[in-house]
């Protein structure tokens, strides 16, 4: 076997430890992964395996019919107007702390 090959060149079955090294997950999380046969594995008595070039294809996501890739900051649908923020402006019993008369608790002083 070709150990020198990088990671998704080959067909040597990874174990769980270079598999969450290799997708930097955790152990936890892989497993949660084949427990819910969300991954591709396979059993060698009990340990699992995984084939290298099914997690390769398996990890890249499969691009959607007629959709175009976008870059980051680009709105979904481009012809659709901005809409300015509007300034809330909150009114001053919001703002403002009630005072003692306004409030209705009298502070009581002891004589």
């Amino acid at each position: 076997m070709s150990e020198d090959l990088p990671y998704g060149k080959g067909t040597r079955m990874l174990t769980l430890g270079e598999l969450c090294e290799w997708l930097n997950i955790t152990e936890r999380h892989a497993r949660k992964l084949v427990e819910r046969e969300a991954i591709p594995y396979r059993k060698v008595g009990r340990l699992l395996r995984f084939v290298e070039a099914e997690i390769e294809e398996w990890s890249r996501p499969e691009p959607r019919p007629g959709a175009a890739p976008r870059e980051y900051g680009q709105s979904k649908d481009p012809v659709a107007p901005r809409r300015s923020r509007a300034r809330l402006v909150l009114p001053k019993s919001l703002i403002e702390w009630p005072t003692e008369q306004e409030s209705g608790h009298v502070e009581r002083r002891s004589a």
